[in-house]
């Protein structure tokens, strides 16, 4: 992808990719790079990070342990699948930490990123494992997950009225995590964030895997997810919509 805009500035999706490590190795260089040199950018870069920092300090601390308690007290059946198992707990967790995601446009417009057709506003998402009887944990990109670690995910959906999960494993199997197995996506919940009902305990495949929400204001079927994920795994286009994605390495305990 071309990190910058017609206006020599970084784009809207690539500073939103580049505060969720989820660039390609080479897009984040040079991203970085243009960093470097551009006071415009420099300027929206230190403004989302504090954002992020301020909701981390004051924000976080106050709604983990929430997510504690709730996965604690939880009980529920679980599914198997040919790769993955769905739990279905009898009590819904309570909405965890997500990190806000803001984009530089006034009030009513759009950004300066024509090319850029997604969701405005905040959209981010958070993924939360919890392993065994600890304690559950963010799952940071990059981080290490065992097989039977139990995931869930946490949304902020923004304007998306559609919201779609997915994961493209270690041997390059595509499935989809929320609706579990669905077909295409389903009504984002009525709320600035929100934690799905799907909970995921993770199977025995090795190796990087990556996880894929798309949020939109149409539905998206799975197989047009699946086409633009195969195609660009690090970063999928899907047209009319905002794909962002989180990278972990399954491995042994």
């Amino acid at each position: 992808m071309t990190v910058t805009n017609a206006r020599g500035h970084l784009s809207a999706e690539a500073i939103d990719l580049l505060l969720l490590s989820a660039l390609s190795t080479t897009d984040e260089r040079d991203a970085r790079g243009h960093l470097e040199t551009c006071a415009v950018c420099q300027q929206r870069w230190a403004e989302l990070n504090e954002d992020s920092q301020k909701f981390k300090q004051y924000v976080f601390p106050r709604t983990l342990p929430k997510v504690q308690a709730r996965l604690e007290g939880s009980r529920g059946g679980v599914l198997e699948r040919l790769r993955l198992r769905l739990v279905l707990p009898a009590l819904g967790l309570a909405t965890a930490a997500a990190l806000a995601l803001t984009f530089a446009a006034g009030p009513g417009t759009q950004t300066e990123d024509d090319e850029y057709v997604g969701i405005k506003g905040a959209a981010a998402f958070e993924l939360v494992a919890q392993r065994g009887g600890a304690a559950p944990f963010p799952v940071k990109d990059g981080a290490t997950l065992h097989p039977k670690d139990k995931v869930r995910f946490v949304v902020e959906p923004a304007s998306a009225k559609f919201v779609l999960v997915a994961s493209l494993d270690g041997a390059q199997g595509f499935t989809v995590f929320h609706p579990f197995g669905a077909t295409q996506s389903e009504a984002a919940p009525a709320a600035s964030r929100v934690e799905l009902a799907s909970t995921i305990e993770l199977d025995e495949t090795m190796g990087d895997e990556r996880v894929f929400v798309v949020l939109s204001h149409a539905p998206v079927t799975a197989a047009a997810l699946e086409a633009a994920v195969r195609a660009n795994p690090e970063a999928p286009k899907v047209e009319g919509a905002t794909v962002l994605t989180r990278r972990f390495v399954k491995g042994a305990p």
